[in-house]
């Protein structure tokens, strides 16, 4: 069985071992960023359902990081992870340039609420009883 990239292209699917590979990685903020960074990077060997699975993660990511900072998204634009999570429901009508920007801002959203959260655990942990 040959599975579609993104770019038309037929490959084999990932082994067991290179599935499991990605998701150890993916247990980690940090490895969860470098995986959106590659993919940007290797967009054209994306699947479409590889692809919509790494927008709708970082999505959840965002939202989740977003909550821990108390953080509240703007309302005078539209949400990013709306605009995410439209574009994860039309990967196969969009092209790779769309694709690579919506990993590569969904990643560096990402570094910045990590920022956030590690400058906020600062200031809790220095604050005296």
């Amino acid at each position: 069985m040959l599975i579609r990239t993104l770019h038309g292209r037929l490959r084999p699917p990932l082994s067991f071992e290179a599935e499991r590979s990605i998701i150890r990685e993916m247990t980690t903020i940090s490895g969860f960023r470098s995986q959106l960074f590659r993919a940007a990077n290797e967009v054209h060997e994306l699947t479409p359902l590889q692809a919509q699975r790494l927008l709708e993660g970082a999505v959840a990511l965002i939202r989740c990081m977003r909550e821990q900072t108390g953080m509240e998204p703007n309302t005078e634009a539209p949400d990013v992870t709306n605009v995410l999570l439209d574009i994860a429901a039309s990967v196969p009508n969009r092209s790779e340039r769309e694709i690579r920007n919506a990993l590569l801002e969904s990643a560096d959203i990402i570094r910045l609420l990590t920022m956030i959260l590690d400058s906020l655990d600062e200031l809790g942990g220095s604050e005296g009883p």
